[in-house]
């Protein structure tokens, strides 16, 4: 049998420097000493969009429903795909840890996958028409343009 190379890669920050938790409300200002509470710049360019602090709603309301929590239920999404080898996981206490831990013990099912798939579009964010401004879209380049 031959063997076929595919890339394999190592996402960080699965749960969308925490907006994933979904302790964000779409129409609230954010916690005091959350990142967004911060104003971290980082969540503010990248994750703090309406449109994604919805759907964190609804993926938290699915997870739950799954008997799960929205932490298990992103990290068990990024292990569902099989061209990840690991997240890149950045939790600050042992209790944080253990929350995504909680991944390996649920059973991400197809119909998980097309609830996401249906709410963001593959290969995009959640916002559609969003670029990250610190690594924004440059288009293609000619090999011999190098």
């Amino acid at each position: 049998m031959k063997h076929r190379w595919r890339p394999r890669f190592p996402p960080y920050s699965p749960l969308a420097r925490g907006v994933l938790t979904a302790k964000y409300q779409p129409d609230a200002p954010p916690p005091e000493g959350t990142r967004a509470g911060t104003k971290d710049m980082r969540i503010m360019q990248t994750e703090w969009r309406p449109d994604s602090l919805a759907l964190a709603q609804t993926f938290k309301a699915h997870a739950e429903a799954r008997g799960t929590t929205p932490i298990a239920f992103a990290v068990a999404w990024v292990l569902n795909n099989s061209l990840v080898t690991a997240p890149i996981a950045g939790p600050r206490t042992l209790e944080q840890w253990n929350a995504y831990m909680a991944a390996l013990d649920f059973e991400f099912t197809d119909e998980d996958e097309a609830l996401v798939d249906q709410h963001v579009a593959i290969g995009h964010p959640s916002t559609p028409g969003y670029n990250d401004p610190a690594y924004p879209i440059q288009g293609r380049k000619p090999a011999h343009e190098r």
